[in-house]
């Protein structure tokens, strides 16, 4: 019966998560969030999240950009800016690391 119940629940639960769809933000929220983001993403002295969190932003702004698309130059620029400071982090990682020598050098010889 617990294993009847088990396989019962683990399709209910299946079925919700196929069944949900991801819906597009609204303008509202598009604007909204681009002025934040933006605001955060040029102030110095703020501590942005992590990597995966802007990541989710810069996902955002590019589906802004259809909702919206009188506003694009300003939802492209969130994505640059997001791009501009990601790569920034892995170039300090590669630095901390001592890494970038070995980047460099992998690179002149052709393994990219």
């Amino acid at each position: 019966m617990m294993k009847r119940l088990f396989f019962v629940g683990c399709l209910v639960l299946a079925a919700s998560l196929i069944g949900q769809v991801e819906h597009a933000p609204t303008v509202d929220q598009c604007q909204a969030d681009q002025r934040l983001w933006f605001s955060r993403l040029e102030d110095v002295q703020n501590t942005l999240p992590s990597y995966d969190a802007i990541s989710q932003w810069h996902q955002e702004m590019n589906d802004c950009e259809k909702v919206d698309p009188d506003n694009r130059v300003k939802y492209h620029n969130v994505e640059r800016e997001i791009d501009a400071d990601q790569n920034n982090r892995v170039l300090h990682f590669l630095n901390r690391h001592q890494l970038w020598g070995k980047f460099i050098e992998e690179d002149a010889a052709g393994k990219r």
